[in-house]
């Protein structure tokens, strides 16, 4: 959704509707999110670290995209030159064009995401652009004659596609000119048979008059220009085998057609129906039956298919593709290594795949259970599994070799030359599995495991939880349709209750399908409850916990000091409630060195008990974690558990302080508790990598808020210690709802536990976010509560703070003589004290000043004021000060000293973060680049103070800076400029704007 709009943003309400439809859940906007911060991790930096490419704003998100880095606007460029290469007859240079525009495309538009309706019709726009490209490129090529290269990419698209008659046509052409006239024939009958089942219509003119082309031989078919090749469809062929006529139905499986061929084998008929198996079509050709008559045994092995699948289309068409494609000349046969947590569907996809392709492996199918995670089982040997295939294979008993050498000897000697297909399931190593592989280049292997198997040469295939879409299929297909419809939000909370895991899923979909009395409402009610979860997934010889204690097991049953490592940490991590951790979070858990932190955390993620998260982070699923904390209960006693909750927090603490010593670092000596000064074990090379830092943290530190403000006084106090520290960057960087979350938290606990200077740094901090949200008067009685509370503790240099803190809010009010007075009178106090927070105070003392147009006298302030940030050392704070300056320079007509001004500001704004005072630099920079004639610099400035204001929320901005881009457009002759003054005239009569009259004085001042 965010791709079909790239560069504008998308309201978050059509981002609901395109995920959930009409029925989304109570939870869908808190859910977006999550799956928004997992997407933003997901996307490559910036060569600018200061241009995000996801933007976030309260108006929706927005998705900055490059030309180059989009593949399809890459396709419809190269499929224009092809087209255009085609109008002129130059055949060589369209192939080259559309060999390189298809070969961007990977199976089908957005194949892997479920369709929501806006994006059902940009993909039945883009499969329409892709087919008609396919077609143009077919005919090139039998214009040039490659008539077989086109054979087998139609094929597949008849087997995607079946109701394209303008494909069945080129089909019929292409095979004509390969001398198979009966194929062609049946290419019109399959097509004839196909349109008159699916929409009860015969063929259309052209597909019937090439028809009677190929009947009778007509020698223009063979010439680049000859008769129509018009429709579009599957192909399917009569396969004559045996004697007795059977029809096999279509088996669904996911969404990917595979076109079978028919093949003629022994005497049968025999009508095979497309095989549709997950997002991409596979042309197959001939199959081949097992003999009625002697020869070597065929073994059938496969456990039975399993009747319910859910997902994964891009995954099963890959290893279709990859299981039908032509053995190569000195290459080994293809292996597939499924790899991912417990339940999560291994041996269902294996089998599902296994399945799909029996007819390519008509030799046989070999499978066996490894036991590589089989509760109370050990793993089988290499040598038994060779024996069980041997003997399977046709080696009577007493024949089998005794030495596991003699065996793999005799395995691949029987397997050379054949097409079998081996399923290896649930491996413990590549150890167990290597001497089961075939050599045969026509032979497969399938092979699942939890661990990746990263030794074997095999294509790792990683599977993880479902999405939410196929997750709520899931349960539908396992409780009904007519009951899961109607209580759509419920089911979508049952699926997040269960970390949306399918084997949880499955489990739950039993239950509730075993008491159809239950309301869906009432058994997500049921899992909401973290202290029941695990109890309530659990049904018949299903259970989420006994698939957990066999990854467990594997470190309980180890030996060495990483193994009992590992097992502690995972217990330990089940009682910290984040999102993420890190190696530095794991050895203050653990309290522990690093190398044993990352020791335990690579043990870890090899079980699959956590998965890494990149940049050496790590995530815990959510019934893992409640399992962890099962385990923790068990066998780590109350203190100890107290205790590294404790640790994990200081160190959280620690790396605030050690973010803020490098933005703020006149401030070190104060501003809350200085926990155990522990490394951390991050490196922070400066301010632009600390932002970084501090910005991926925040999720995990909103998190151990909300747990730590539920704790005793020792961890709830955390949240107190934690909001000074977050609220300069929370608030200069647009985070203003997670440091509303703190706040609002800190106020709770400050209360609770008796502690007023926390409930006066709470209420100052409330102040800002009441104001933020335009409930002024809410704001100033939070802030004079505060001012009381410092008051009577005789806590005089926090009564200053206090004062200018009604000051701030008074000069946001309009009240400036109220806002000159508190905050003169806060100067005072905290000079006298010596205070750090002087340059702060100054600061806003030049900003009443510019609002009461004494320009000079803010000038003189500001450079007095930055002289001051200079010297203490506050590159934070500096880029606020020279952003103010620059204003003031601008107003006194300083135009040079204002660029100059404004562009170290800018700097100093990225480096740090400050998003809120770049889009005012450069606001403020685009009237100096208007008034000196240069509109092209105004509007790049311009363009991106739309992104940083819908990143931000900030009404104004975006209002003040369509404004100035009509300006910028209309002296550059752009005809856009009128859509920016009416985008901008809508804006400002919003009843939510509030104008800065600076900054207003700035722009609209008479040239």
């Amino acid at each position: 959704m965010l791709l079909a709009r790239a560069g504008y943003v998308v309201p978050i309400r059509s981002l609901v509707t395109e995920v959930w439809d009409e029925h989304p859940p109570r939870s869908a906007v808190a859910n977006l999110r999550t799956y928004l911060m997992q997407l933003r991790r997901m996307l490559p930096p910036s060569e600018n670290p200061a241009v995000e490419p996801l933007v976030t704003s309260d108006a929706g998100y927005l998705l900055r995209v490059e030309p180059a880095e989009f593949d399809l606007f890459q396709f419809e460029a190269l499929s224009a030159l092809g087209r255009q290469a085609l109008a002129r007859r130059d055949l060589v240079t369209a192939q080259d064009a559309y060999t390189r525009a298809l070969a961007l495309w990977r199976g089908g538009a957005a194949e892997d995401a479920p369709l929501g309706p806006t994006l059902r019709e940009v993909v039945a726009r883009l499969t329409d652009q892709y087919l008609s490209a396919v077609e143009e490129y077919t005919e090139i090529q039998l214009a040039l004659g490659s008539p077989t290269t086109a054979v087998r990419r139609l094929r597949e698209l008849i087997g995607r596609y079946p109701l394209r008659e303008r494909l069945y046509g080129r089909l019929m052409v292409a095979l004509y000119r390969c001398g198979d006239v009966a194929g062609a024939l049946d290419v019109f009958g399959a097509a004839r048979r196909i349109l008159a089942e699916e929409l009860g219509l015969d063929p259309g003119p052209e597909l019937r008059l090439l028809h009677q082309a190929v009947l009778r031989r007509d020698a223009d078919l063979m010439m680049p220009g000859g008769p129509p090749a018009g429709g579009n469809a599957v192909t399917v062929r009569d396969a004559v085998i045996g004697g007795a006529a059977v029809t096999v139905g279509d088996a669904v499986a996911g969404g990917a057609g595979v076109a079978v061929r028919d093949a003629v084998i022994g005497g049968a008929a025999v009508t095979v129906g497309d095989a549709v198996a997950g997002g991409a079509a596979v042309a197959v050709g001939d199959a081949v039956a097992a003999p009625a008559g002697d020869g070597p045994p065929r073994p059938r092995q496969l456990p039975r298919e399993p009747a319910l699948f859910v997902g994964r289309p891009a995954e099963l068409a890959g290893m279709l593709a990859a299981l039908y494609g032509e053995p190569v000349p000195g290459a080994g046969p293809p292996v597939l290594a499924l790899h991912g947590p417990g339940g999560v569907g291994k041996s269902t996809l294996a089998l599902r795949a296994a399945y799909a392709v029996a007819d390519r492996y008509a030799d046989g199918q070999l499978y066996v259970d490894l036991q590589g995670a089989s509760p109370g089982l050990p793993p089988l040997r290499p040598a038994e599994v060779l024996g069980r295939f041997l003997r399977a294979l046709g080696v009577p008993h007493g024949e089998v070799p005794a030495t596991p050498g003699e065996a793999a000897a005799h395995y691949q000697s029987l397997l050379a030359g054949r097409r079998v297909l081996v399923v290896l399931d649930n491996a413990v190593d590549a150890a167990q599995v290597a001497p089961l592989l075939p050599a045969g280049g026509g032979c497969a292997a399938l092979v699942t495991s939890r661990t990746a198997l990263t030794t074997m040469d095999a294509v790792p295939i990683a599977l993880d939880v479902f999405d939410e879409a196929d997750s709520v299929r899931m349960l539908t297909l396992l409780a009904g349709h007519d009951r899961v419809a109607p209580e759509a939000g419920a089911a979508a909370d049952v699926a997040r209750w269960c970390g949306y895991h399918p084997l949880a899923l499955r489990i739950a979909g039993a239950r509730l399908a075993g008491r159809p009395d239950w309301p869906l409402v009432r058994f997500a009610e049921r899992l909401r409850d973290q202290r029941r979860r695990l109890d309530e997934l659990r049904a018949a010889d299903l259970g989420i916990r006994s698939c957990f204690e066999v990854s467990y097991a594997a470190l309980t049953g180890g030996a060495g000091r990483a193994t009992a490592a590992a097992a502690h940490a995972f217990r330990l991590f089940g009682v910290l409630d984040v999102p993420e951790i890190s190696v530095g979070l794991a050895a203050a858990l653990l309290d522990a060195d690093l190398k044993t932190a990352e020791d335990a955390l690579d043990e870890l993620a090899e079980v699959r008990l956590v998965e890494p998260a990149g940049d050496g982070r790590f995530r815990m699923h959510d019934l893992l974690r409640l399992f962890a904390a099962e385990l923790a209960v068990v066998h780590d006693p109350p203190d100890e558990r107290l205790r590294a909750v404790r640790r994990a927090l200081d160190w959280y603490l620690d790396l605030c302080h050690q973010v803020n010593d490098l933005l703020q670092p006149h401030l070190r000596s104060g501003d809350g508790h200085r926990p155990s000064r522990r490394d951390t074990g991050v490196a922070l090379r400066g301010p632009a990598e600390a932002v970084r830092r501090f910005e991926t943290e925040m999720p995990c530190l909103i998190a151990a808020a909300a747990q730590a403000a539920t704790g005793e006084p020792a961890v709830a106090c955390f949240v107190t210690d934690l909001m000074p520290l977050v609220r300069a960057l929370a608030t200069k960087c647009g985070h203003w709802r997670e440091f509303e979350t703190v706040a609002r938290l800190a106020i709770e606990v400050a209360r609770r536990h008796g502690d007023r200077p926390g409930e006066a740094a709470a209420l100052t901090m409330l102040g800002l976010v009441e104001w933020r949200t335009g409930r002024s008067d809410v704001a100033r009685d939070c802030l004079r509560r505060a001012l009381e509370l410092r008051r009577d503790l005789g806590d005089r240099e926090a009564e200053g703070m206090a004062l200018h803190n009604l000051g701030w809010l008074s000069t946001r009010s309009g009240d400036l003589d109220d806002a000159l007075g508190h905050i003169i009178a806060g100067l005072r106090l905290l000079e006298a004290h010596g205070s750090s927070r002087v340059g702060m105070v100054r600061h806003n003392l030049g900003e009443v000043l510019l609002r009461l147009g004494r320009f000079t006298e803010a000038a003189d302030c500001l450079q007095r004021c930055l002289a001051l940030r200079r010297s203490s050392g506050d590159p934070f704070g500096e880029g606020i000060t020279l952003a103010a300056l620059g204003r003031a320079y601008c107003l006194l007509d300083r135009g040079d000293e204002a660029l100059a001004t404004l562009g170290e500001a800018l700097r100093h704004c990225r480096e740090t973060g400050n998003r809120e005072d770049e889009w005012e630099v450069l606001l403020s920079r685009s009237e100096i680049w208007l008034r000196r004639g240069d509109p092209a610099s105004a509007a790049a400035d311009l363009a991106r103070v739309l992104e940083l204001t819908a990143q931000t929320g900030e009404l104004y901005g975006q209002a003040a800076a369509a404004r100035q881009l009509a300006r910028a457009r209309a002296a550059l002759g752009d005809p856009a400029a009128a859509q920016d003054a009416r985008r901008a005239a809508e804006l400002f009569a919003s009843p939510a704007m509030r104008p800065d009259p600076v900054l207003e004085r700035l722009l609209t001042a008479p040239l």
